[in-house]
């Protein structure tokens, strides 16, 4: 980082306190939240139907495609807003004045009576929500329509370039339509808000609770920042051509990724958390033979993720679920409640909670005569090794649990030490400015530990913002008021944050409490440059704690060389992890599928 003069040293440390903070705070634990390929700009042609539902603050923009495939025409969804996504179509039809289909894979189906004009009036169904959909033919038409304007730049969002379109057209009203992309995480169609006045833009966007706010220079750009969660980060967007494709970053490869066909079954499984009413959609991996097999559970990080656990196109609890199935184990691997063909809201849920959806696939294979009920385990990454945890401290049914890049120390130290590694890997700070940092976090999380959800949300900012102002007298003094408000921004989104349910449970749950009660295997693993979970604060805790309980049968090892997805990396930072081409690293792949083996007895 740019050192700074004595005069400007104060007031720029605060803002990019405020910033840094913003960003690791936006990280959450330990993952990121999944991302997938680019939403499609350029029109095409060859679609039988498109259609546009508004679904609150975001818009989906869908095209029916058809194929002949083995002699048989196939139809797919084509979601141009999540990542150009194409979903398979069941039970399709588009006759008799009728257009009918269901994806089985979400969980959604499609209702509709076609007019005499060929527009198709109905209505979408997915995890108890109705929403009024309408298609009409494409008749060769390119599709989706062409935008009016769209200006098109690149965020730095610290740990990760984000890809930000906004396409501008007309609406039903004749008023202007605005729409939000951020191409890199393949999430688009959010509803915008813009003000001009005179060369001065302001374009809200509710569903983030992002801004950006510029002024149209004479080159033609709109040069401005994009404020979100306390964060003031530089955005200069530039008007590109309504039907030509936006600039990207380049299509990662992903060669570890399986391909068909397979040596082993691949079934669609469904089973439901009868405790908390959820049903959850999954795959199974069953090896091909008459069975029963020995079988796991994989348990995703934490945020929203699907049974593949993808993340910038990698997938690596796909990757995994290949590698242990050739081995002669079943693999059960879901979606997160909330994604894919999962019901339930994750948003007032705790590592508990998502503890009892595992726990549900569990019983699930049970009552599978293919599975061997005595020769179950559970795999988990990062929360997934924090629930783990929680089952085997419980239940003295498993077999044994692997815990990958999972916690051995509460969660208000994980995000202190994740917040100066993190920031460290990418080289955000000195060590004063670390510091700092440091300070603002303990902060909030200590004000958070003495809280509870009754507390009045201001009362703790006051809290916070006063010990940081104590801590931080010298800097804060100097520091100018617009920057005083982008600290105090920060720290009362970090708090907005850290008061959830999900952050409450993880800051006060101490692993060791259920790690010192499991009496079955555990392998427990990390990466040596996890700067999400550092192994040098977690692994000994976690043996410690193991051996408290008189655990007999506890592998605890620091892995060289792999970051916290168990890719091999140079840094561990996650700004590396897209750039990786390697899903999972072959000696990490090797170590838990022989431990596996050993302790389950597959083949």
């Amino acid at each position: 980082m740019t050192l700074f003069p004595p005069t400007a040293l104060c007031s720029a440390v605060v803002r990019r306190l405020a910033m840094a903070l913003a960003a690791v705070m936006l990280l959450g634990f330990p993952g990121i939240a999944p991302v997938a390929g680019t939403p499609a700009l350029a029109q095409e042609a060859g679609a039988d139907w498109y259609g546009e539902m508004e679904a609150g603050d975001r818009q989906f923009r869908f095209a029916i495609e058809s194929a002949e495939e083995q002699g048989k025409t196939v139809h797919r969804l084509r979601s141009f807003d999540e990542g150009d996504r194409r979903f398979l179509l069941e039970r399709f039809s588009d006759g008799g004045g009728k257009l009918v289909f269901e994806i089985k894979a979400t969980g959604a189906v499609y209702v509709a009576t076609v007019g005499d004009g060929g527009v198709a009036t109905g209505t979408w169904t997915q995890r108890g929500q109705t929403l009024p959909l309408t298609f009409r033919k494409a008749a060769g038409q390119a599709v989706p329509p062409a935008a009016d304007e769209i200006w098109a730049g690149t965020l730095d969002a610290v740990v990760q370039k984000l890809p930000l379109r906004f396409r501008i057209g007309k609406g039903a009203d004749g008023q202007a339509d605005v729409r939000m992309d951020s191409l890199g995480q393949k999430a688009g169609g959010f509803r915008a808000e813009r003000v001009v006045a005179g060369e001065a833009w302001t374009i809200k966007v509710p569903a983030v609770k992002g801004e950006f706010a510029g002024k149209l220079g004479p080159d033609g750009k709109l040069t401005g920042s994009w404020k979100q969660g306390g964060a003031n980060l530089p955005l200069v967007l530039e008007k590109v051509a309504a039907g030509a494709a936006a600039a990207l970053p380049p299509e990662q490869r992903r060669p570890q990724t399986p391909k068909p066909p397979f040596p082993y079954d691949v079934r669609e499984a469904a089973f439901r958390n009868t405790n908390d009413g959820v049903d959850l959609a999954g795959t199974l991996t069953l090896p091909q033979g008459a069975g029963p097999w020995p079988a796991v559970v994989l348990v995703s990080g934490s945020g929203q993720q699907d049974r593949d656990e993808t993340l910038m196109d990698h997938k690596p609890f796909l990757v995994l679920a290949d590698a242990l199935s050739r081995a002669g184990i079943a693999v059960l691997r879901y979606d997160d409640r909330g994604v894919g063909g999962s019901g339930g809201d994750p948003t007032k849920a705790t590592s508990v909670d998502f503890a009892r959806d595992a726990e549900a696939a569990i019983e699930w294979l049970k009552e599978r005569p293919d599975i061997d009920p005595a020769r179950i385990g559970v795999v988990g990454h990062s929360e997934g090794g924090l629930i783990a945890a929680l089952l085997a401290a419980r239940r003295t049914d498993l077999a044994g649990i692997v815990m990958l890049a999972g916690t051995g120390v509460d969660g208000g130290r994980i995000l202190v030490s994740q917040g100066e590694l993190v920031l460290k890997s990418e080289g955000l700070g000195d060590a004063d400015q670390i510091r700092r940092s440091r300070v603002m976090q303990e902060a909030m999380i200590d004000a958070v530990r003495g809280s509870d959800e009754s507390t009045d949300p201001a009362a703790l900012a006051a809290q916070a913002g006063a010990r940081i102002r104590a801590d931080l007298a010298d800097e804060i003094d100097k520091a100018d008021e617009v920057d005083e408000a982008q600290l105090d921004a920060a720290v009362a989104d970090g708090l907005r944050r850290l008061t959830a349910p999900w952050f409450r449970f993880f800051i006060g749950h101490d692993p060791a409490t259920a790690l010192a009660k499991i009496t079955c295997p555990v392998l427990a693993i990390i990466g040596e440059k996890d700067v999400q979970v550092d192994p040098a604060l977690n692994l000994p805790a976690i043996r410690q704690a193991l051996a408290a309980g008189g655990n007999t049968d506890a592998t605890v090892e620091e892995i060289p060389g792999l970051n916290h997805l168990f890719q091999t990396c140079t840094t561990g930072a996650v700004s590396e992890y897209d750039r990786i081409e390697e899903t999972l690293a072959p000696v990490a792949i090797a170590t838990v599928r022989d431990w596996l083996v050993k302790r389950l007895g597959a083949k």
